[in-house]
């Protein structure tokens, strides 16, 4: 395996360099982060540099480098009559020590089902690449070298109610089935205006034509519209089964989500012997214009190969002609070490000229 690495390293190295020059960028990122896995003090930076939506090759390309590897993603979009649209990305990480991670998630319809599906190949683990991956909300798989798969596929069974079903393979094997509804949740406007001060007076009921029966133009209107109604939110629910190595429960969960941008959801699984939640927060605009908030929590001690408990506080915020990010995660192992990281980033949009 070293050797493929070294002999992948080299062509992603000119990769690089080819689409860090490239014109057809439309945006560059930066960010500086500092860690300490092990507790303690701050010991550790990390800092990196990208580009974005390079156009190439039928899709668009991503490059990063930073500090710690060398990243290339790749992601692109087909139709397939008659299947439908599908959508297809690759990760590809090689680390400065010679370590390899290579990801590809799926996208697509296949009649009425919807699937998802992803794969990963590793022989050094996530936190080489980035060194906050431990700490996110959706949980990693920390092993230093391994492989893992998963595929979810949805059907809709009507208008508000879905069915899903699906499996993982790897650290540890499991299968999950489960419903999920939605509803949405409106609220009567108040009367305006013109409603309030009631119709106007009644005019005098014109002749009725020549060629028209009297009675035609006699007839009152006997429809009245009904009130005005705005969307305040939508409610979500999820409700299902989880079975596998070392778990075995039922899962619920409940989603709010307004117009206005703030999102709130919260999922628990229960069994024997199994415990484990999780709830997050979002909010769009808080800190002025385009500005973005998410605070989150879990806690799956089920889980083998991520660490159980996992916090952080992501913000974006407008900051000249790009945004702005701080990340601050935090966590704990299942041997009671805790790790903590904050990130600091930049991302700017490219103007037309430079594309």
């Amino acid at each position: 395996m070293p050797s493929l690495v070294k002999q992948v390293r080299l062509p992603l190295l000119a990769l690089a360099a080819a689409l860090l020059g490239s014109a057809q960028a439309t945006g560059l990122e930066f960010s500086v982060a500092s860690h300490s896995p092990q507790g303690g003090m701050w010991s550790t930076g990390t800092a990196r540099f990208g580009v974005s939506d390079v156009r190439a090759l039928g899709g668009t390309v991503a490059l990063g480098l930073s500090t710690r590897a060398a990243e290339v993603r790749y992601s692109r979009g087909l139709a397939l009559p008659p299947l439908g649209a599908v959508t297809a990305r690759t990760d590809l990480a090689v680390t400065w020590q010679g370590g390899l991670r290579a990801q590809t998630r799926v996208n697509g319809t296949l009649g009425p089902v919807a699937l998802n599906a992803g794969s990963a190949l590793f022989t050094t683990a996530e936190v080489s690449v980035d060194p906050l991956s431990p700490y996110a909300f959706a949980a990693s798989d920390l092993r230093e070298r391994g492989w893992n798969a998963d595929l979810t596929a949805r059907y809709r069974l009507n208008r508000s109610l879905v069915a899903v079903a699906g499996g993982e393979l790897g650290a540890q094997p499991q299968a999950f089935v489960g419903v999920e509804g939605r509803r949405e949740l409106t609220r009567v406007l108040p009367p305006t205006e013109e409603e309030d001060a009631g119709a106007p007076p009644a005019e005098a009921t014109p002749e009725a034509p020549a060629d028209e029966p009297a009675d035609a133009a006699e007839a009152p209107e006997t429809t009245e519209p009904g009130p005005d109604t705005e969307v305040t939110g939508t409610l979500t629910w999820r409700l299902g089964a989880r079975a596998g190595r070392e778990v075995l429960g039922v899962t619920a969960g409940l989603g709010y989500a307004t117009p206005a941008g703030l999102n709130l959801g919260l999922d628990a699984l229960a069994g024997p012997g199994t415990f484990g939640v999780t709830a997050s927060l979002s909010a769009a605009d808080v800190l002025g214009e385009g500005s973005a908030l998410r605070l989150y929590g879990a806690y799956e001690p089920w889980r083998l190969a991520s660490l159980p408990l996992r916090a952080g506080l992501e913000l974006s915020v407008a900051a000249g002609p790009g945004q702005l990010g701080l990340d601050l995660r935090g966590g704990r192992s299942a041997s009671g070490t805790l790790g903590y990281g904050a990130r600091v980033s930049y991302s700017l949009p490219l103007p037309e000229t430079a594309r």
